[in-house]
């Protein structure tokens, strides 16, 4: 009898190895979308990178890590890292753990953001004073530096061809979003509005690029057409919406929602307008990028 019962035990063993065993073949042989997001552990902020098909999740080894951007591969992130005065931009290898600091000008170093080539990652820093953006190579060396306002430029995000960059700014009268050609000079304005317009996300196709503004009253998520100029609401919401990024296939948006204090994921679908909250199997989730696939 005893004997009988030890075998069951095995055997449900093995099937239970086997099944884990599967799980992860399976996730290797059928790549699905891949996401890395910001969440609470023990109130403090960890980065995740999941596999939303096969609901595989990878904490990342370091603390005090914000605002991911996957490499073009999805093998890397780029990160802000949180110091006790400023933060540096780090690259960090998902496989290894290995991670690897970008800049060290004891400043604030922001918004990481790799190109599409996967040369180069842009980023915000006051390290020579007023917020300009700057790029540097994922294997690191000197930083070159892109704008000189004596504003400040942030939020920096590549066009799909990697030659030019979206970001915020308030050079006009107010914050704004501007575009530099990383082969003409000068930034031009792409929008003017009273209401504060912030954290552009260029699309998949170059056509358009989705951002935050509160020109409705609360923050939400808009569209801006490139070859028009046109605005139009993308998700309208009484509550706090920001951070937009595109789903590499350009037929949805995700966005962070505040909800009663906490941040939830939300994804708005382009050809219905339909929004629904993208389940990660975490209470508090924000700053979430894709993998480009």
């Amino acid at each position: 009898m005893r004997r009988g019962i030890f075998r069951l035990a095995a055997l449900l063993f093995a099937l239970a190895l086997g099944l884990i065993f599967l799980r992860y073949l399976l996730a290797a042989l059928a790549p699905a979308p891949l996401v890395a997001y910001m969440t609470l552990e023990a109130g403090l902020p960890v980065i995740i990178v999941q596999d939303l098909s096969h609901n595989l999740k990878r904490r990342l080894a370091h603390n005090n890590l914000a605002e991911p951007s996957f490499s073009p591969d999805g093998t890397r992130l780029a990160l802000s890292q949180l110091l006790r005065i400023g933060s540096d931009i780090v690259s960090y290898d998902i496989a290894s753990g290995k991670l690897l600091k970008l800049t060290t000008a004891h400043a604030i170093a922001e918004a990481p953001a790799w190109s599409p080539t996967g040369d180069w990652i842009a980023f915000a820093s006051n390290r020579e004073g007023d917020s300009n953006l700057y790029i540097v190579s994922p294997a690191g060396g000197a930083a070159r530096r892109l704008t000189a306002s004596s504003a400040s430029d942030r939020q920096p995000a590549w066009s799909p061809d990697g030659k030019r960059i979206v970001f915020t700014s308030n050079r006009g009268a107010g914050w704004d979003l501007y575009l530099r050609d990383l082969g003409a000079g000068a930034a031009r304005p792409l929008t003017s509005h009273p209401a504060p317009d912030t954290m552009p996300a260029w699309s998949p196709d170059g056509g358009r690029i989705a951002f935050a503004s509160a020109r409705d009253g609360a923050s939400s998520i808009y569209l801006l057409e490139l070859a028009t100029g046109e605005v139009s609401p993308l998700a309208l919401s009484a509550r706090y919406d920001s951070l937009p990024k595109w789903r590499p296939d350009g037929r949805a948006v995700s966005f962070a929602r505040s909800v009663d204090g906490s941040s939830r994921i939300m994804q708005v679908e382009l050809a219905t307008g339909a929004v629904t909250r993208l389940e990660l199997g975490a209470a508090d989730a924000d700053s979430l990028v894709w993998a480009r696939g």
